[in-house]
């Protein structure tokens, strides 16, 4: 009897998982819905308003695609801000002056922001410790003023609710997004790249989405 109730159970999640990778494919033919993807990369939250504090968090160690795409994002936005503050987030075991941390910080020199307007917070391992860590390190009197997080695509919502539980007030978000390349690669681009990238995409946005419900969950955002 437990024997046939255990087969029984097993033909129904392979049918239950035959079934998503099906709706997952055809999924990626045609991508996941703009309005998901406008509201997991903050589109309505672009900021407006000169930011006080510019946080970009990390992706990765340096180099990695992530991270450099997000450095270049901030250092692009943030060029001309005089007054704005750039603080660097990524968790280091080491010494962050030799450490991703700190070649974090030397790539936003590099791309024209003074070291001396740029923090490094190295003891967070997940957002929500970074934005608690973040806060420390900035006072209460930064919860009121503008703040930019920069982050890859789809992580923004969940960083700007860490942010906004931790207590900020005017928080914003940039979306650091790979850019396409621009000229024309044929009409069978679509399977060759469009296809995959879409795959890749919808794995993504379905772990943010449970990390989000996770985070509310645990009170996290």
């Amino acid at each position: 009897m437990n024997l046939h109730w255990m087969r029984g159970l097993g033909r129904r999640l392979w049918q239950v998982a035959g079934g998503l990778f099906l709706a997952q494919l055809l999924l990626a033919l045609a991508g996941a819905p703009p309005g998901l993807r406008d509201w997991l990369n903050g589109v309505a939250c672009y900021p407006r308003a000169t930011p006080r504090y510019m946080v970009v968090l990390s992706g990765g160690g340096i180099p990695s695609g992530s991270s450099l795409i997000r450095a270049y994002y901030a250092a692009q936005f943030g060029r001309g801000l005089t007054d704005t503050t750039f603080v660097v987030a990524m968790p280091a075991d080491q010494d962050p002056e030799h450490s991703s941390v700190g070649r974090f910080r030397d790539e936003l020199v590099l791309r024209g922001i003074p070291a001396s307007r740029v923090l490094m917070e190295t003891h967070g391992r997940n957002t929500y410790q970074q934005a608690g860590n973040i806060r420390q390190l900035l006072g209460a009197a930064a919860l009121r003023e503008p703040i930019v997080v920069v982050t890859s695509g789809f992580h923004v919502r969940r960083a700007m609710l860490c942010f906004r539980k931790q207590g900020f007030e005017r928080v914003a978000g940039l979306d650091a997004a790979s850019i396409a390349a621009e000229a024309y690669p044929g009409w069978f681009a679509y399977l060759r790249y469009k296809f995959w990238g879409n795959l890749i995409s919808d794995i993504t946005i379905i772990r943010e989405l449970s990390a989000i419900v996770g985070y509310k969950l645990c009170g996290l955002a």
